[in-house]
């Protein structure tokens, strides 16, 4: 396998990607095929690629660099979509551009270092406004954008590593299913219950259903009379009266990638998912409505989820201690192994940690702040290897920073009125309430394949790392070319003052100028749910390794916490139905016959909606983005 040719292929791939993402994500808003699972470019080129491979043999290429080539797009697109690297950019330039007597922006200016953000006036006003030319200052974004660079590499060099030291015990010794890795390998044909997959009838009638309900739904918003299902039923709204109006929201949400990778989705987590959700999360909805509970955000979900992933991921290092063990003797001479892995390991860290004690955040708090960001994106790579949910945000939002205030109180965070740290954590934002550390879900699975279709993983480790180099270098000339261009205050959906991303950074501003006033914290009612997360995961854990048949699955409960049970609780319901139905009429046999059919419903909505439809809606003009695609 040769690296060069692949990462050439990749490169220009990934350009492609890039140039599609600029026309459907910023300017026309009607597509968002980078935040997929995996993502639309990257699946798109392995189908592509597959059927010309006679025709690739003859230049040298074969199936293992194709899958090869698959990899490296997952991570390098994935790191393009906007709460990546389209979320990191306007962090840099908006406390500048939007700073005001009344918001007092300017007082906080000084704590950010001049290498870590361009700060000349007119620099700053194009990224917003347009420059006349429509071209990129490149000299003022050197220097900055060479120093993220550095952190961003890294940081991901950090994420690899660890998953490099707890992968061998999930795969080895607690066999996880790794369902999204399993996905390119079904449809290249490396698995025999899949081959003869393009000739399948129940492929086909999977793929066709869903095109034909992505069909009715476009030509439905281009003309209502048409009956279509849409892409969601609101049952909130049948829910008029106190106290059952605390269970909204309540949608059924029609996701067709949930539908067809909950087939393959282990069914402990799914039931768990289900009954944690409706029991569990709106029981205390409800509940605390009949009670008359006063606690705002009642019951502070979020702030359990972030329990239950730092609970989970104290979990998974106690359950790997002897590899984490074996793996740092090495670093003594005594293990078996190079030292290479603990000595990346450390290295990362340690410019991670440097990077941020350069720039002024406090030593302690980089420690517990990247801690917490370190776990949630274990226990998210966890839920991925276990489950494959087709899903960015099962997360935690805003709580590894929020955290922090909620147990320590900004005065705490700014000591003697020294507000640096807390500008620092304002202005990395986009780290918390994005998903960029999530993204190492990709390498994983890239890992796991490398092994599946004997791609060294030596190779495997470095293409990944030059994903994270030119996924982020591509991005961020596509990007700031296009608000160079066009002003970022108009693009991304904004009319004058920016689009999502730049709001949701002007909100972490506001916040921070407000604390620089009045001090917030520590926050009692927000400890509490943390520390309840924390002890239930941990409960579930202890019980299910006494009592091994223990129905409830913590990772269940992470989901029912997070996007996987709001926003797939519908899917989860519907699949479980016809795979208990299957199981029992048929049982594995019947189960992998209908295999499948879940496969080109996954297949047909890429095809459909990620591929025909967004790249008609990107670049077919005003008139066709009436149906936004959003993954």
């Amino acid at each position: 396998m040769r690296t060069l040719r692949i990462v050439l292929l990749g490169l220009a791939l990934l350009v492609l990607a890039n140039l599609w993402v600029r026309q459907g994500a910023l300017i026309t808003l009607s597509c968002q095929v980078a935040m997929a699972v995996p993502p639309v470019p990257a699946l798109a080129a392995l189908l592509l690629l597959l059927p010309a491979l006679r025709l690739l043999r003859r230049v040298g290429l074969d199936r293992r660099e194709l899958i090869a080539i698959y990899c490296f797009l997952t991570l390098a697109v994935a790191l393009t979509s906007g709460a990546a690297m389209r979320f990191f950019l306007p962090s840099l330039p908006t406390p500048f551009y939007f700073a005001s007597p009344e918001n007092n922006w300017a007082d906080f200016h000084d704590l950010i270092p001049t290498w870590l953000a361009p700060r000349d006036t007119d620099v700053v006003r194009d990224y917003f406004e347009a420059s006349d030319t429509g071209a990129v200052p490149w000299g003022a974004w050197l220097m900055p954008l060479s120093a993220w660079m550095l952190f961003f590499v890294a940081f991901y060099g950090l994420l690899m590593s660890i998953i490099l030291v707890f992968q061998p015990v999930w795969e080895r010794d607690e066999h996880l299913a790794y369902p999204m890795a399993e996905l390119p390998l079904m449809l290249a044909g490396y698995r025999k219950v899949t081959r003869g997959l393009w000739l399948n009838g129940a492929f086909w009638v999977g793929f066709g259903l869903i095109c034909v309900h992505t069909l009715l739904n476009i030509l439905n918003a281009f003309n209502p009379a048409v009956t279509a299902l849409g892409l969601e039923t609101n049952l909130g709204n049948l829910l008029h009266e106190r106290p059952l109006t605390a269970l909204r929201p309540l949608v059924f949400r029609y996701r067709p990638l949930i539908l067809g990778m909950g087939y393959m989705m282990p069914s402990d987590i799914v039931v768990s998912t289900l009954l944690f959700y409706f029991v569990y999360l709106k029981g205390l909805q409800l509940g605390g409505a009949i009670a008359g509970v006063g606690v705002p955000r009642f019951p502070l979900y979020r702030e359990q989820s972030t329990g239950a992933f730092v609970g989970m991921a104290l979990i998974l290092i106690y359950g790997a201690r002897a590899r984490i063990k074996e793996v740092f003797s090495r670093l003594a001479g005594r293990g078996k192994g190079s030292p290479l892995l603990p000595g990346a390991l450390l290295a990362c860290a340690a410019i991670v940690y440097i990077f941020w004690r350069a720039a002024g955040m406090n030593g302690t708090v980089i420690l517990a702040y990247f801690g917490v960001m370190i776990a949630f994106a274990l226990s998210y790579a966890r839920g991925r290897a276990e489950t494959g949910f087709p899903h960015h945000w099962i997360k935690p939002l805003d709580q590894e920073r929020n955290v922090l205030i909620n147990f320590l109180g900004t005065r705490a965070l700014a000591p003697r009125g020294d507000m640096r740290t807390l500008t620092l954590l304002s202005t990395t934002h986009f780290l918390s309430r994005g998903y960029l550390p999530q993204l190492v879900a990709f390498p994983m699975e890239s890992f796991k394949i490398a092994g599946q279709v004997n791609i060294p993983l030596r190779r495997m480790v470095r293409l990944m790392m030059l994903a994270v180099i030119l996924g982020s270098a591509v991005s961020w000339w596509m990007h700031l070319s296009a608000f160079y261009q066009y002003g970022a205050n108009v693009l991304e959906g904004g009319t004058t003052s920016g689009g999502q991303r730049v709001a949701l950074m002007r909100r972490s501003y506001d916040a921070l100028a407000g604390w620089m006033r009045v001090p917030e914290g520590p926050n009692p009612n927000e400890i509490t749910a943390t520390v309840v997360g924390l002890v239930i995961v941990g409960a579930l854990a202890a019980v299910r390794r006494v009592f091994i048949s223990f129905p409830l699955h913590p990772m269940g409960f992470l989901f029912s916490l997070t996007g996987a049970g709001e926003n797939g609780w519908a899917m989860l319901l519907l699949v479980t139905i016809v795979k208990s139905i299957v199981l029992r009429v048929g049982g594995m046999r019947l189960y992998h016959q209908v295999l499948p059919f879940f496969l080109g419903v996954i297949v047909g909505h890429f095809f459909a909606a990620g591929f025909v439809w967004s790249l008609i809606a990107s670049f077919g003009g005003e008139g066709f983005n009436k149906y936004p695609v959003w993954f």
